[in-house]
């Protein structure tokens, strides 16, 4: 990722050196910021009819009502009710955001991916990224293979 090019870093980043977060974390984000990204990069699941779904999106109610109109098609409510628009939770200002924010999807769903194996061992998913940045801007989204 090429972290030079976002104005929020100016200053941050010496040329010829590798960017250290450390400092530059320490003067602008607070734990609860830290803490509230960690359950988007490292999300906790639900198990529920059969399926798994990111926690903070799962709503029973809802989910229920995905089951009836998909008629019991648990991959395709998973692949409903689990996807994140990144433009829902960061607001890209510039060209150089909008193509670090595509390439940190791809860093989520990784780390989407080793987080559903950390917690279901024995089953298989699919984490998926489409950027779609006409539309929705880049979205991860998991279902159950």
């Amino acid at each position: 990722m090429d972290l030079s090019k976002l104005p929020q870093l100016e200053g941050w980043i010496r040329v010829g050196e590798e960017f250290d977060p450390r400092t530059f974390l320490l003067s602008t984000a607070t734990v609860g910021e830290a803490a509230a990204m960690s359950t988007l990069f490292w999300p906790e699941f639900t198990e529920y009819r059969n399926g798994v779904f990111l926690r903070f999106l799962f709503e029973r109610r809802g989910v229920d009502s995905w089951f009836d109109e998909l008629k019991g098609d648990r991959r395709a409510v998973e692949g409903v009710v689990n996807h994140v628009h990144l433009w829902d939770v960061f607001a890209p200002n510039s060209e150089a955001e909008y193509a670090v924010l595509a390439e940190l999807a791809q860093r989520i769903s990784a780390m989407w991916r080793a987080a559903l194996k950390s917690a279901f061992p024995s089953r298989e998913f699919i984490v998926s990224v489409v950027d779609a940045s006409e539309d929705y801007g880049p979205t991860i989204s998991i279902r159950s293979a």
